[in-house]
């Protein structure tokens, strides 16, 4: 039985630290723990877009910092492991995105209406 991980935030982190981003987690831990589907909302919902530009390089004097997560990357990746991976409506509308293409393999889905099938999953957690 997978568990359900809903991401809120789409903070991807810091250069300056040594981090994995929520859903790079959620990937490893999914292959780990049976599986996992996943829910973005809030500022979130912007790591399923189809089409969005690569993560930007920083440059620091002569070096270029060119590491920084991708969340589409991850999302691509959870999906193509057979993860059911959702985008919530009202989130996307929210930012003015609710007609903007989803990478492929996204659900666009009001998640008040999946709350009614938590109990499918082992557990239900907040990232």
């Amino acid at each position: 039985m997978a568990y359900l991980i809903i991401i809120d935030r789409g903070y991807r982190g810091s250069a300056e630290a040594q981090f994995f981003d929520a859903l790079y987690g959620v990937e490893m831990l999914g292959d780990q723990l049976g599986g996992m589907d996943v829910v973005l909302r809030g500022t979130s919902v912007t790591a399923a877009l189809a089409g969005a530009a690569p993560p930007p390089e920083v440059r620091v004097g002569p070096t270029v910092l060119n590491t920084l997560a991708d969340p589409r990357r991850s999302v691509r990746a959870l999906v193509d492991k057979g993860a059911a991976v959702y985008v919530d409506e009202p989130g996307l509308a929210a930012y003015g995105l609710d007609r903007a293409p989803l990478l492929p393999g996204v659900t666009r889905l009001d998640t008040a209406q999946l709350a009614a099938r938590w109990g499918d999953y082992a557990g239900v957690w907040f990232l």
